[in-house]
């Protein structure tokens, strides 16, 4: 089997994805598993270098090392390119990595659910997201609004750490946060709404285990619109402890819905896609169903 190429995302976790990207290659090396480092200074040489061993057919996998932006990096290159794509979660939020039960403390387990799969990859959906003139392939989730803002500020500031640092930032973000106007497209038919955060899920978690759509299944071949309608502050956060177990449905101001294509226009705010800034709004998700293939049980 030709070796599995491997991209570390260093600056992950606030740099503690580097260390856990020492105990990866120990551990395919002592499963006989040969790799190549395809880890580079930036995104960009990263991805240059998977794509050139990928045409001279030098690697036959892709393993992301890092959190849900690096595996949005990674099925950037995987998805295209037609090859599988392997999870090793070493970031802060990991939620595609939870989505799939892989285990987020284990390396070595996390290792062998990759092994363990290299003769028979699962074809899971992904989104084609179209947002500030350019594509991204991803398998998360993506939002523009008052959850955009908190993620935004939550991947700044320097503590807390972790899940944490989310609900920090929503506290700093609330005082100042009013309902935004959002212009829907969804399958062809057109909304206007006036809410607090307007987004899509291909996965049930989002902002580092908030299960903000706890229906959504990554083989259904369909995406989830989720809306926080219009509320007070304090309506919000008596709303907010209850995503964390999908909880929030019952509230009568959150509405989830099922779609396969959908544009979200809105006053030109921030736009999160797997917890990295990826532009502005307007923004679209488009659902390819099995489009990626995963080495996960």
């Amino acid at each position: 089997m030709k070796p599995l190429g491997i991209i570390v995302n260093p600056k992950a976790n606030r740099g503690g994805a580097a260390v856990i990207g020492e105990q990866v290659f120990e551990a395919f090396a002592k499963a006989g598993i040969a790799v190549i480092n395809l880890s580079a200074g930036t995104a960009l040489e990263a991805k240059k270098k998977a794509e050139e061993l990928i045409r001279s057919q030098e690697i036959s996998a892709l393993v992301a090392v890092g959190g849900d932006g690096t595996t949005q990096l990674c099925a950037g290159i995987a998805i295209p390119n037609q090859i599988p794509l392997g999870i090793i979660p070493a970031g802060s939020g990991n939620d595609q990595a939870r989505e799939l039960k892989i285990d987020l403390t284990n390396i070595p387990a996390a290792v062998k659910n990759i092994v363990d799969s290299l003769g028979s990859p699962k074809r899971v959906d992904a989104m084609k997201v179209s947002v500030s003139g350019k594509e991204i392939w991803s398998m998360g989730s993506i939002s523009g609004g008052f959850d955009a803002l908190c993620a935004t500020r939550a991947n700044s500031l320097r503590w807390p750490k972790g899940p944490n640092s989310y609900i920090a930032a929503l506290l700093l973000e609330l005082p100042s946060f009013n309902a935004i106007e959002y212009h829907l497209d969804v399958d062809g038919e057109k909304r206007v709404i006036e809410a607090m955060l307007c987004g899509v899920a291909n996965v049930k978690n989002f902002g580092g285990g908030m299960m903000i759509s706890p229906n959504s299944d990554i083989t259904d071949g369909e995406l989830e619109v989720f809306i926080l309608h219009k509320v007070s502050r304090a309506r919000l956060l008596r709303i907010f402890p209850t995503v964390y177990k999908g909880k929030h449905l019952r509230f009568p101001e959150v509405e989830i819905f099922k779609a396969k294509s959908i544009k979200i226009s809105n006053e030109n705010y921030p736009v999160t896609c797997d917890g990295e800034l990826v532009g502005n709004a307007p923004f679209s998700a488009e659902v390819h169903p099995g489009a990626l293939r995963l080495l996960s049980r």
